[in-house]
């Protein structure tokens, strides 16, 4: 059977569908996360090579081929960081299709002004410390480390590569929208593209919910103080374990919170957001639509 990779985007339902589709009938899932990373993400580019990447998976695709099922490796973090603005997306795109060239992709999307805010709530749950505005805005200067970039959303760019380099017929684009609204109708157009029949549930729920934007934002005001990250590598006062035990405490106080008062934080980071984003994207998702035939207006796209 054909491999099936999955690339995410991030906040697009992965875990979702690794702990409840791909474990399901027609489906063998590989590989996930830290897996694929050590072999096609965190990897010196002069000692790689796409024979020893491959042997690394063979055991669990020899399995899946003894069973009749379909083979998935699937990591959000094949499309690329967020936070460093997919600066190796390209390069994991080459990698993966000089070890599978077989294979079938599956690319997952969400609109962006959504995106833009599960993003920044996945930054601030990892020790970042700037407010959203901050986060859409890197600042100006010469080149450094690699880090946001709101082109990183322009998802035709990568649709484009991966239609290159697998070719157009071997990649599926999804919208996260129509996991969220129309889960059966998802299902059925990811087993018929992979040759797979699932009997999964149709119901979607978030497996990896996201915490509310007000308790976030007390958790930003703690990250700058205390917790040191990549994204913040130099606190004035860090404390060892600090980052776990505030999302710990942030967890807590959640469902404590007047659900009006969570409304109106949510309200307000998402028209920050839409402000931010505005009207850039939309010719790039009129390309992305070109590319993958989805009628993304209907879903609420720009």
């Amino acid at each position: 059977m054909r491999p099936l990779l999955h690339i995410g985007y991030y906040k697009t339902g992965t875990t979702f569908l690794q702990t409840r589709i791909f474990p399901e009938p027609g489906f063998y899932l590989v590989a996930k996360s830290m897996a694929l990373w050590s072999s096609f993400v965190e990897v010196d580019p002069f000692t790689w090579s796409p024979s020893k990447a491959r042997q690394t998976f063979e055991t669990g695709m020899r399995e899946a081929a003894e069973r009749g099922l379909v083979p998935v490796l699937s990591a959000e973090r094949l499309s690329g960081n967020p936070d460093s603005g997919g600066y190796d997306s390209v390069h994991v795109a080459e990698y993966l299709a000089a070890t599978f060239p077989e294979a079938r992709v599956l690319i997952v999307i969400r609109e962006q002004a959504d995106m833009l805010v599960s993003s920044y709530k996945r930054y601030v749950r990892n020790g970042g410390p700037g407010k959203l505005r901050q986060y859409g805005s890197p600042p100006w200067g010469p080149p450094r480390p690699p880090h946001f970039d709101l082109s990183y959303f322009e998802y035709h760019r990568l649709i484009g590569l991966y239609h290159n380099l697998f070719g157009p017929e071997n990649v599926l684009v999804l919208p996260y929208e129509l996991l969220s609204d129309r889960p059966r109708t998802f299902l059925k157009r990811l087993g018929d593209f992979a040759g797979a029949a699932t009997t999964a549930d149709s119901h979607f729920e978030p497996v990896n919910a996201s915490l509310s934007a007000l308790s976030l934002a007390f958790k930003r005001h703690a990250n700058r103080w205390v917790v040191r990250d990549p994204l913040n590598p130099t606190p004035p006062f860090e404390i060892e374990g600090a980052n776990q035990r505030l999302l710990e405490l942030c967890a807590a106080a959640d469902p404590k919170i007047p659900s009006s008062l969570r409304r109106r934080s949510e309200r307000r980071l998402r028209n920050i957001s839409r402000d931010i984003v505005g009207d850039r994207y939309a010719e790039s998702n009129a390309a992305t639509s070109r590319l993958t035939n989805l009628d993304l207006h209907s879903y609420g796209y720009a």
